[in-house]
């Protein structure tokens, strides 16, 4: 009788965890809890470097919404020139966990997404290969990954986010296929997280494509109608399900919707960088500095040293073997999956390490299936390779993340705690200002929202609006809620200022200055107001000096 893919699967779990010399070293209750302690340590120290890591610019477009949507409206009350789930990913954790802050609630957010991504990956290679080695290592790869230890995983922004939604959408793609029948709610779960991946980021749409065109012909075993009723269809279900929120804002107000998620990043944005590429030396414009960015993400560091595993299990596999073959539709998916995200990245203009980071997921499931092919007696050729990548990992990752298990001593220090107290001094000066109720003026929200006081709607997202001002069309601009240099006075005027606070973006911050010179607004120094962009500076009129 012919095996079933199902029970292959299943065999591959119970025969062999990574060939004899895996059993060994896993064996033992005392090498799993050595294990655990490991990964624990590990989740501990990057813990501690999410939350003590500098504050980044792309944070006062992510992190206010999760204050902003308890009063107002994404795109028509305040500008926000994404998709919309990332905005309300934050405002969920900041509602349950908002008593630690603004800032601290989002990057435990942050770290939340990374445990849904390790879980991911982990799970998805541990079912496609039966190795927890392989599993454990590859959930190393990622966590110590140079670019993901930097703004792209560690700041609260959508960088990170579609991850852990693409990994577990698509490795249960991939394990209810190499099934002799899959699961329907299973698939149906996979097309919700796959769409809701899309719906934190545009660039994860990528993602979607090939596993919708698998659906249609994986398993090969299945007819067609089969495949139609227990594939296609939860897929989709799933999708439509997972894509509601987008549909609902697209509904809601089409040219608004597209203006924010689609025209800006087209138009204005554009516009901008090549107006002020000095601004960032090394701006990724064309192609050729596209593809250094590239190159260092996919092929340096931990990355490279996931590739060589990955390598040598393809050369291993590609000695003939009386094992049948299985998984190679799968196989093929993946391939898919990692040439569309990769040759994605290089879409958008200006690029940053942080487009090029979505291929990163499919390489373990990919080495997974690779794995699949081995016959049993070879698996265990991988073993010391692994653990040897496993000590380069070791000395890759130790200097980013040994300060961060070391500051969980230190809570004080985390940028959330600094953030919280700068707000704190923030609200302290604002109750002596002539001018109390007025919103603060400044291009560095996270201060006033975290003390809960109000800020123009126009710069409530950080300076991304304002700073397209002469760049946008005047009828997209239309679409907007935004003020450029020549719109201030007329808002300050009909709304006075209770107080300013500059001193992050000399050039940025010139009109606000000004107008605060100009109207009596004198500056008064507190601290906890200082961040990677410079020392904060609050301006006001005070009650007992107004007129």
């Amino acid at each position: 009788m012919t095996q079933s893919a199902d029970s292959m699967l299943d065999a591959d779990h119970h025969n062999d965890t990574s060939g004899t010399s895996a059993r060994a070293v896993f064996g033992s209750v005392f090498t799993r809890v050595l294990i655990a302690g490991v990964l624990v340590i590990l989740f501990a120290a990057l813990y501690g470097r999410i939350m003590g890591y500098g504050l980044r610019r792309d944070e006062l477009m992510f992190v206010p919404p999760a204050e902003l949507l308890g009063y107002a409206s994404l795109y028509g009350d305040f500008f926000y020139n994404h998709v919309p789930n990332s905005a309300w990913f934050y405002r969920g954790f900041y509602l349950i966990f908002g008593g630690e802050g603004l800032l601290a609630s989002a990057r435990f957010g942050q770290f939340c997404a990374w445990l849904l991504l390790a879980s991911g990956v982990g799970w998805a290679t541990w079912r496609i290969s039966g190795s927890a080695l392989l599993s454990v290592f590859f959930v190393v790869v990622l966590v110590v990954n140079e670019t993901l230890q930097t703004q792209a995983g560690m700041a609260a922004s959508n960088n990170l986010l579609p991850l852990p939604f693409a990994a577990w959408g698509l490795g249960l793609f991939i394990v209810e296929t190499l099934r002799d029948r899959p699961r329907f709610a299973q698939l149906l779960i996979s097309g919700l997280l796959l769409s809701i991946a899309a719906g934190l980021k545009v660039s994860a749409v990528i993602f979607i494509p090939p596993v919708a065109v698998a659906a249609f012909l994986l398993p090969w075993h299945l007819p067609f109608s089969e495949r139609l009723r227990s594939v296609v269809l939860p897929v989709l279900v799933g999708g439509l399900v997972g894509a509601l929120p987008l549909f609902w804002y697209l509904a809601a107000d089409p040219s608004g919707f597209l203006a924010h998620v689609l025209k800006f990043h087209t138009g204005p944005h554009i516009a901008y960088w090549q107006a002020n590429a000095a601004l960032e030396p090394g701006l990724a414009m064309g192609l050729g500095k596209k593809i250094q960015l590239a190159y260092a993400t996919w092929f340096s560091g931990a990355a490279l040293i996931g590739l060589m595993i990955l390598f040598f299990l393809g050369v291993l596999s590609a000695a003939k073997s009386t094992q049948k073959r299985n998984g190679l539709g799968q196989i093929l998916v993946v391939l898919a999956v990692l040439g569309m995200t990769a040759l994605f990245s290089f879409v958008p203009t200006p690029g940053f390490p942080q487009y090029y980071i979505q291929p990163l997921i499919a390489v373990p499931l990919l080495a997974a299936l690779i794995y699949r092919l081995l016959p049993h007696e070879k698996r265990a050729q991988v073993v010391p390779l692994c653990f040897a990548g496993f000590a380069l990992l070791f000395l890759l990752g130790a200097p980013r993340l040994a300060p961060g298990l070391l500051s969980l001593a230190k809570p004080d220090s985390f940028t959330s705690a600094r953030i919280a107290k700068g707000g704190a001094a923030l609200r302290d000066a604002v109750a002596e200002s002539a001018t109390p109720d007025g919103p603060v003026a400044t291009f560095m929200p996270l201060y006033p929202l975290e003390a809960h006081l109000p800020v123009y709607a126009e710069l409530a997202t950080g300076p991304f609006a304002y700073r397209i001002a002469p760049y946008t069309d005047p009828e997209l601009a239309q679409q907007y809620v935004m003020a450029g240099e020549k719109d201030l006075p007329a808002l300050f005027d009909s709304n006075p200022p209770s107080a300013f606070l500059l001193g992050y973006d000399s050039d940025l911050e010139a009109p606000l200055l000004r107008y605060a010179n100009e109207n009596g607004y004198a500056a008064v120094q507190k601290d906890g107001l200082n961040n990677r962009y410079g020392e904060g500076v609050i301006y006001l009129r005070r009650a007992d000096a107004a007129e």
